[in-house]
């Protein structure tokens, strides 16, 4: 990415201070809270230095945030329990959001791990979920 030093670095911190607080804390809603950080970063620092791969990421986070808040409030609040989070969705998550931390760390391209993240988001779907039953999606 075509971002300073300094910005590679505050969006490094702000992504792991992400994951360190989706695997901490217990209650999905604000799981899902902390996770709407990692796009909010990433649209502040676009605001100062525009660059595509950052345009992508930010879009895929904060699609991926709304879908998976969405899927959450529906199973807490007891609106659509049909489709689960998949075992282990939000440690996966948190590993996920890592991993795209390392790679604004040391400035690596991003689009396997939003493809990732976007795999894993797809779970909170209808589609998705059924294909996560019949074994064609892994996470």
């Amino acid at each position: 990415m075509n971002l300073s030093r300094e910005l590679r670095i505050e969006l490094e911190k702000e992504l792991r201070y992400v994951s360190d607080r989706i695997i901490s804390e217990k209650d999905p809603r604000r799981k899902a809270f902390f996770y709407s950080a990692a796009y909010g970063m990433a649209r502040r620092i676009m605001n100062l230095c525009y660059d595509p791969q950052l345009a992508f990421m930010e879009l895929v986070l904060e699609l991926s945030y709304n879908t998976i808040n969405d899927r959450v409030n529906r199973i807490v609040l007891g609106k659509d329990a049909t489709v689960q989070l998949v075992d282990g969705f939000f440690d996966k998550l948190a590993e996920n959001i890592g991993a795209l931390a390392d790679c604004v760390k040391t400035d690596e391209d991003t689009y396997r791990v939003l493809e990732a993240i976007t795999t894993l988001t797809y779970t909170t779907t209808g589609n998705g979920y059924y294909l996560y039953t019949k074994g064609l999606i892994e996470i």
